[in-house]
């Protein structure tokens, strides 16, 4: 995964270097640039844009070379102590065009600290002059009115709209989620109205019936033979008010199964 992710390096050092170390990859790639370290684990490649650590066992082979890095290293060493700014602005532009993108900056810095109306390197740093004074690019954006959000840059009328839509949108979910409760109540009171409905019916039918148990004694049903030849009573009225029905008895027995006599 390492190797795939460094392909595009690959390539953009392969064109910005034309004479310099070439290290012989073990899946076929060839990258080049300038090995500044090597032992058994690890390889160090120092490319245009940064540095590339490769493991050891992922190198075949280091054919050595020279760089634009080492002619950069040679130029630096000649510039460094250089109070004009015009020469390390040269240096700047021929680092550039050799793709040693990482020197630019730092170059770019030095070379405003000798002349802080230099337009090329305040142009590569992007910076802006706003009212007679220069300014980064983010102290020129907050100057015009914008304000960061999200890694993009927009003005506070947008972020207002941004803020009514994202109210919007949580009142839109609220009203969602308060529909749905909505209709989950109304389906359980349904339910609950069809079991009322059902227990209603249940009650109005079972009220009607003359009795659904029969039993030859009085001893283990609610309902009982008033006199033994008399036939079942099987009226609920008659559990009800058996005393109207049966007083005393052939027996001299109440339903409740009480001595009267």
């Amino acid at each position: 995964m390492k190797q795939l992710s460094l392909t595009a390096l690959i390539v953009a050092a392969a064109a910005a270097l034309a004479a310099a170390d070439e290290i012989q990859l073990t899946n076929g790639h060839k990258l080049t640039g300038n090995v500044s370290k090597k032992d058994a684990q690890k390889v160090i490649v120092e490319v245009g844009a940064g540095t590339i650590t490769l493991d050891a066992k992922d190198v075949s082979s280091i054919n050595p070379g020279a760089t634009a890095l080492n002619e950069y290293d040679a130029r630096w060493k000649d510039l460094h102590s250089s109070t004009k700014a015009s020469e390390l602005y040269d240096l700047l532009l021929w680092a550039k065009s050799k793709g040693l993108t990482r020197h630019v900056g730092p170059l770019a810095a030095k070379i405003i600290s000798l002349d802080l109306d230099h337009a090329g390197a305040r142009a590569e740093l992007r910076h802006e002059k706003v009212g007679g004074k220069w300014l980064t690019f983010e102290q020129a954006q907050e100057a015009r009115g914008l304000v960061l959000v999200d890694d993009r840059w927009v003005t506070k009328a947008e972020i207002q709209l941004m803020e009514r839509r994202r109210l919007e949108a949580r009142e839109h979910a609220e009203a969602a989620e308060e529909a749905r409760k909505q209709h989950r109540e109304e389906e359980r009171m349904a339910r609950q109205a069809a079991v009322d409905a059902y227990n209603e019916q249940l009650q109005a039918a079972m009220s009607q019936m003359d009795g659904y148990f029969y039993s030859p004694s009085f001893c283990f049903s609610p309902y009982f033979r008033p006199y033994w030849w008399a036939p079942y009573q099987r009226s609920r009225n008659f559990y009800q008010h058996s005393w109207m029905y049966n007083p005393g008895g052939y027996y001299g027995l109440n339903w409740r199964g009480l001595i009267l006599r």
